[in-house]
Parts: structure tokens; sequence; C-alpha cells
């Protein structure tokens, strides 16, 4: 895994630790199990929300670390 990978993946993990809100919590972990190479389809089953909520929310995740 890249090292800029594994430092998102470090910055997910501690917004997850600290942020109470459902919604956020959703958003993180659609963005981390993209990370992980976790299917689209797999995520959009577990959370509930759909493909591109996942593409959206990593795009943003991606340009908000840049």
């Amino acid at each position: 895994m890249q090292d800029n990978q594994m430092e998102m993946l470090s910055i997910l993990g501690e917004f997850i630790k600290n942020n109470p809100d459902e919604r956020e919590l959703k958003r993180a972990l659609a963005v981390r199990l993209a990370l992980g190479n976790t299917p689209y389809l797999d995520i959009a089953e577990l959370l509930g929300v759909h493909k591109s909520f996942i593409t959206f929310w990593k795009q943003e995740f991606r340009l908000s670390c840049t």
C-alpha cells in the first residue's frame, strides 16, 4: 500500500474515532472501505447507499487531502 494511502487511512481512522455524527461516519466508512479496495457494490449494500455516494465522497476526501 502506498504511503499516501496509508496516511489517508490514518486520517480517516482518527476522524471515525472522534466523530459521532452518523452521516459523517457513513461517509468516512465508505471512503475507508473504498480505499481498502472493497468493491463498491459491497460497500453500497453494507451501508445502504448508492455507488455514486461512494464515488462522490471518495473524490471529496482525496481533494481535501491535497
